[in-house]
C-alpha cells in the first residue's frame, strides 16, 4: 500500500503539528497565552528540561536510558549552593564560602562522577542499564535527604551566591515580542546547536546512530561502543548538573525533591519529539520540539486554571501518545539497521538516516 511509505515520514514530524496545534488552542481559550510573560516562562520552562533532553537524548540514540539524571540535577544544585553560602538559618549552607566558579566546576565535575559511575557498572561490568540507573536514582536521592535533613539550601545575599545563580535568573537583551531575553534560553538554545551538528555532522553522533541501529554491527566495523556508552552517560550526568546549577539559581534554593519526577517528562519530550526507544533513530531539533510541547502545554493548564491533579493525568497522556507514536514508527518502518559503517570502519552514506529523523 502506497499510503504506508509515507507514515513514518508523517511521525518523525508530528511534533510540530501536534505544538502548533497545542499553541493555537491554548490562544483561543486564553487571551494571555500569547503574551511576551507567558511565552518567556514557556522559554524558561523549557530551559531546564531541555538540558536534560540533551543528554537524554545521546544515550537513548545508543538504545540506552539514564534514569538518574533528576537526581543528579538535583544534587548538583544542592551540593553548588552549599558550597557557597553560609551556615545558619535561614541560607543552612556548609559555611565553605568556595569561590562560586570553583563550585560550578565542582557541579559538573559532580555530574560527569555520577554518568562515569553509571557507564563503567553498564559496560565493564555488563549490568543492565534500566536497573542500574534507577538504583543510581534512588541512592543520590536518598544522598540529598540525608545531605539537608529535610531543611532547604537557599542563596541568600551573598555575592557568591549572587554569581551562581547568574544563569538562572539573569538577562541580556531585549526583543519587541519576548520583552527581557532570559541567558537560560540562550544557553540551551546554543546547547541544542551543538548537539544538532555533533549528532548529524561528526562522526562522534553517526557513531552513536550505528551503535543504537545495530552494535553487533558497529563492533565490526570498527567503533568501540562500551567506550561511547561510557561518554554519553557521562555527558548526560554533565547535562543534568547543568541542569541543576540553572534550575538552583533560577528558584534561589534547594528542596530536598528538587526535580522529582522530571525524568518522565524528559522520556516523554524526547520521545514524542522523534527519539525512538529502540535506539539508533531521532533529532535533537524534533526533541527540543517536544520539549517546547509540553512547556507550553503546563502554561496553558494554568492559565486556563486546571487543577494540579488533571495537570498530573494530561501528563501521563501525553506520556502514552509519545509511547504510542513510537510504537508505530516501529510498526511502519520495522526495525532499525544501522547502515552508518561498513566492515573495516569506513564510513558510508548516513543522509538517509539524517533525512528520515
Amino acid at each position: 500500500m502506497t499510503w504506508r511509505k509515507y507514515v513514518p515520514q508523517i511521525l518523525d514530524n508530528l511534533i510540530w503539528f501536534i505544538l502548533v496545534g497545542v499553541i493555537l488552542f491554548f490562544a483561543t481559550q486564553s487571551d494571555k497565552f500569547l503574551t511576551p510573560v507567558t511565552l518567556r516562562n514557556i522559554l524558561v520552562a523549557a530551559s531546564v528540561l531541555g538540558l536534560l533532553v540533551v543528554g537524554q537524548t545521546f544515550v537513548l540514540l545508543t538504545g540506552n536510558f539514564d534514569l538518574s539524571a533528576e537526581s543528579t540535577l538535583g544534587l548538583a544544585g544542592l551540593v553548588g549552593l552549599w558550597l557557597i553560602v553560609p551556615a545558619g538559618v535561614p541560607t543552612r549552607g556548609g559555611d565553605v564560602g568556595l569561590n562560586p566558579y570553583l563550585a560550578i566546576v565542582i557541579v559538573l565535575a559532580l555530574g560527569a562522577l555520577i554518568g562515569l559511575i553509571n557507564g563503567v557498572l553498564i559496560t565493564v561490568f555488563k549490568m543492565n542499564n534500566f536497573i542500574v540507573t534507577l538504583a543510581m536514582l534512588i541512592i543520590v536521592r536518598g544522598a540529598i535527604l540525608r545531605f539537608t535533613e529535610g531543611q532547604a539550601v537557599t542563596a541568600g545575599e551573598s555575592a557568591g551566591a549572587e554569581t551562581f545563580s547568574a544563569l538562572g535568573h539573569n538577562s541580556l537583551f531585549t526583543l519587541p515580542w519576548l520583552g527581557r531575553v532570559p541567558l537560560s534560553v540562550l544557553v540551551v538554545l546554543a546547547t541544542y546547536a551543538v548537539a544538532h551538528v555533533v549528532l548529524q555532522h561528526r562522526p562522534f553522533g553517526r557513531e552513536l546512530y550505528a551503535i543504537g541501529g545495530n552494535r553487533g554491527a558497529a563492533l565490526a566495523s570498527g567503533i568501540d561502543p562500551d567506550r561511547r556508552l561510557v561518554q554519553v552517560y557521562v555527558l548526560s550526568g554533565v547535562m543534568a548538573a547543568f541542569a541543576g546549577w540553572m534550575l538552583a539559581g533560577r528558584l534561589g534554593s534547594v528542596q530536598q525533591n528538587l526535580g522529582e519526577g522530571m525524568i518522565f517528562n524528559v522520556f516523554a519530550a524526547a520521545v514524542i519529539g522523534g527519539i525512538s526507544l529502540q535506539g539508533g533513530r531521532g533529532a535533537v531539533i524534533g526533541a527540543f520540539g517536544g520539549v517546547l510541547l509540553l512547556a507550553s502545554i503546563n502554561a496553558g493548564l494554568n492559565l486556563m486554571r486546571v487543577s494540579v491533579f488533571w495537570i498530573q493525568v494530561i501528563q501521563g497522556v501525553v506520556i502514552l501518545v509519545a509511547m504510542f507514536i513510537d510504537a508505530q514508527k516501529v510498526r511502519f518502518r520495522g526495525p532499525v539497521v544501522s547502515s552508518a559503517y561498513t566492515r573495516g570502519g569506513a564510513a558510508a552514506s548516513t543522509e538517509p538516516m539524517a533525512a528520515a529523523d
